[in-house]
Parts: C-alpha cells; structure tokens; sequence
C-alpha cells in the first residue's frame, strides 16, 4: 500500500530529477549556442515540429489511463503498450514519407535524414520495456531517476563533443536520439517485461482517450502556430533565434518555478472543499509565485543584450530583443500552471480546451490578418496576445471558480509585487556602472533583488493586517530569522 511518505518521496524525486535533467540541458544548449549558428538551430526547430506534431497527435493518454486505475496488470499494460505501438509507428512511417515533401516546402534538403532519424527515434522510443509503467504506479522512482541523470550526463557529453569537433547541426540531431536510445534500454534493465501484441483491452483504453487526442492538438497548436509562421515565413537562422530566446526566456519558470507548482495540486485538494481557507492558500501561491517571477522578467527585459553577450555569444546579439520579449513568458506560465490546477480542482477541465481553442482561434486571425514587417514585431503582437488573453483567462476563472471577493483579495498582493518591481526599475537608473560587462550585470541584479527585496518587506508589514498572505509569509518567517540571527 502506498503512504504519504511513498507520494512525499516520489514528488522529491520527480522535481530533483527534473531540475537536474533541465539544468544539465540548459548548460548544453548553452555551449552549443557558442559552437554552433542561429541556422543550425533553426533547420533543427523546423524538424522538431513536426517530432512534436507526430507526438501530439499520436497521445492516446496512455500513462494517465493506467496510472489512474486501482490495480493494473500485465493485460492492461500489454495492451495500453500495443496501442500506442501501432498509433505512434503508423504515424512516425508517415512522417518518414512525408520528409520528402516536406523538404521541398522549405526548400531544405537536408531536413529528409534529418525526420528520417526522428521516425526511427519514434520506433525505439515505442519499443521501450512495458513494465517501466509498474515503477511509476508504485512510485518506485529511484532507479529511474539514477539512469535518467546519468543518461542526461552521458548524452549531453556526446553531444557537445561531436558539436565542438565537427561544428555541425548533426551535434542537435544525435543528443536527441541518443536520449531515447538510452531510455529504451534503461527500461529492460530497471523494469523488464517482454513486449507483447494484446488488444483484450484497447476498446476501455480508446473510450478513456478519444477526447484527448483532440485536446492535445489543440494545445500543440497554441503552442508552436508561431513557430509554424516563423518557420515559413522566416528565414532558418530567424527561426532558429525565435525559438531559442522563446526557450531561454521561459527558463526560469520551467527550471525553478513550474516543479514548485507541480507538488501543489495534492496540497490544494486537501482543503478544496473549505472555500475560504482555500482562497487564503491561493492568494499566498499567486503573491509568493508572482513576487519571485515579476523581478526575473524584468531583468531579463532590461538586460537582454547584456544576458545574451554574456551566455550565448556575440553571434545571437542582434536577437537579443526577441529575448526582452519574451521574457513575460516566466510570468504568464506561472500564473497559467496556477490556474490550471484550480480548474482541475474544481472539475471544469473543458474551460482549459475552451481557452486553448480561444487562444488557437485568435493566434490564427493574428497572423492571418497582420503584415508583420519584421520577427520583433511578429514577437511583441504574440506575447501582447498572450498577455491579454491570460489576463481574461485569469479574470474568468477566479470570478466564476470562486467569487467576486476571491478575484479582489487574490489579486491584491499581485499589484504589491508589481509596484515593487517598477519602484525597483525607477530606483535601478541610478545604479553606478563598472567597467566589465558582467561584473556591470552582476552588481545591477544584485542591487535590484537587494532593493527590491526590501521594498517588499516594507509593504508586507505596513499591509499585515490587511492582507492575509502577508501575516502568513511573515509568522511563518519570523521563527527562522530569530534562529538566524540568535
């Protein structure tokens, strides 16, 4: 049986392992995006689209259906593994077709090996040991996470190596293959079970799936129909440089803030059904989440050129603003991730396909409509977008999920952390300059968090009394600085 110690363990493992993985690869991107160009990047993305379509379309729900059962055996696995092993290698020999057409599209020879090593990659992947699903449903992740990080490590080494040695895109094609390579094998050591053809349970697998094939197409849309644009109407090394400063720019809330989000759907369930505590937890998570997001954007949008000279090189300083763009991304995931574990909490999950369908629909007409005269400006009108429909999105749910009220006291701490960081900004002109560019960098974030930090502290004890979240932040804070500074 499992206890809440198995779930505490397994949520640790699960975060340390994404942390670890996502750290590992950044630094890899990093050093590659100083080895290889813009172009190398962006021939790459353009093949990695259609990867991820291939993985989209083919989501049957396959791990969530098992991992929601009381008990599993090795039929449902078998025949959860069956079907995801015709669907996915029905479309990967597709997509192994279509390379051809679609390299005449754009005009790019070179992307035929290129799908033709992702279609084999869809294979392997697809032959992976069926009774790696038993260690997931009994929450026994160490081995798994051990390899994973090993695997990362091992991987990421070939991969700068045969980057830095031959300076080719190949470098990106390689990582990406050997990563799956190694996780197929990894699953005959961790958890072996012979695969086998059974369909005894495909019929209950494909009811519980039907609807979200759709609603996983949807949301891939929303996510890559700029990317599909630029692609096509851009050249590759614009394309390359879009859809990096996008990656780098969401960083900070994929790295450190989304695995903090990621363990608050179990702790919210707990008191879901006590309204008014569970409007007070929220106002803590969206100040708390808001108030470590809000300074990142800033300072990545003020220091772009400075950020992108110091880790990527002076070859990606003219896309440097593309970065200062994007970086509201780090805001608008973290509250989005919130929102979707309150829509989840309160059952209405059709409101997150109703928002992805909105966001597809008006993307669309965007880039349908407008005649972007350059990639900054196609960036500026996406994220203007964004902003506007999350604002909407955000609105909506805390209004009808929960209340008027709840939508007021929420909402309050958020515009703390956003005077503090525009005080900070006004405040931050004044900073003296060193010589060194990074030096300069360091000490202007150091005096920002420092100032900004205080800023805070100052509104939370003035408001105390007021606002709830910030007696909470302080009571349970105060014990810990009276340790520190015994």
């Amino acid at each position: 049986m499992l206890t809440i110690k198995h779930g505490i363990i397994a949520s640790s493992l699960n975060v340390l392992n994404q942390f670890i993985r996502r750290m590992i690869g950044i630094v890899s991107l990093i050093i590659l995006a100083r080895v290889l160009t813009p172009e190398d990047f962006g021939l790459v993305a353009i093949a990695l689209i259609f990867l991820n379509f291939v993985d989209v379309v083919t989501n049957i729900g396959g791990r969530a259906y098992l991992l929601s059962r009381e008990e599993i055996d090795d039929v449902l696995v078998l025949s959860n593994w069956t079907l995801q092993f015709i669907i996915k290698n029905t479309v990967g020999v597709g997509l192994a077709i279509a390379s051809i057409f679609i390299a005449d599209f754009y005009e790019e020879q070179r992307l035929i090996p290129i799908l033709l090593v992702f279609s084999l990659q869809i294979f392997i992947s697809t032959s992976a040991s069926p009774g790696i699903i038993y260690k997931h449903k009994n929450q026994d992740l160490g081995a798994i996470t051990r390899w994973q990080i090993i695997s990362r490590f091992v991987t990421t080494g070939i991969t700068i190596f045969v980057a830095v040695i031959y300076e080719t895109y190949w470098a990106l094609v390689i990582g990406q293959f050997l990563v799956t390579l190694s996780g197929t094998i990894a699953s005959y050591i961790i958890a072996p079970l012979k695969p086998r053809f059974t369909l005894k349970n495909a019929k209950e697998q494909w009811i519980f799936s039907r609807w979200i094939m759709p609603q996983s197409l949807i949301n891939f849309f929303r996510s890559q129909i700029d990317a599909l644009y630029v692609s096509n109407i851009f050249d590759k090394a614009t394309m390359g440089a879009y859809n990096s400063m996008r990656y780098y720019a969401n960083i900070p809330a994929t790295v450190f803030i989304q695995p903090i989000i990621s363990t608050t759907l179990t702790q919210f369930s707990q008191f879901k059904n006590n309204p008014s505590y569970f409007i007070k937890q929220l106002q803590v998570a969206f100040y708390c989440l808001s108030a470590i997001a809000a300074p990142i954007m800033y300072l990545i949008s003020k220091y772009d050129i400075a950020i992108v000279k110091i880790v990527l090189g002076e070859k990606w300083i003219e896309y440097a603003a593309l970065l200062g763009t994007f970086s509201a991304l780090v805001l608008l995931s973290t509250m989005n991730s919130i929102l979707s574990q309150i829509v989840m909490l309160k059952d209405a999950t059709r409101l997150l396909l109703f928002y992805s369908i909105l966001c597809v629909l008006t993307q669309g007409l965007m880039f349908t409509l407008v005649d972007f005269r350059d990639v900054y400006q196609l960036a500026e009108y996406k994220m203007g977008t964004d902003v506007i429909l999350s604002v909407i999105f955000y609105i909506y749910i805390i209004w009808r999920l929960l209340s008027l009220s709840a939508l007021r006291e929420i909402t309050l701490p958020i515009f703390v952390s956003i005077f503090s960081v525009a005080f900070t900004g006004a405040i931050s002109r004044y900073f003296p300059n060193l010589t060194g560019e990074v030096s300069n960098f360091l000490l202007a974030c150091f005096m920002f968090s420092s100032i900004y930090l205080l800023t805070q502290i100052c509104l939370m004890y003035i408001f105390r009394s007021k606002i709830y979240c910030f007696d909470y932040i302080l009571k349970k804070s105060e014990p810990i600085i009276k340790r520190v500074f015994k």
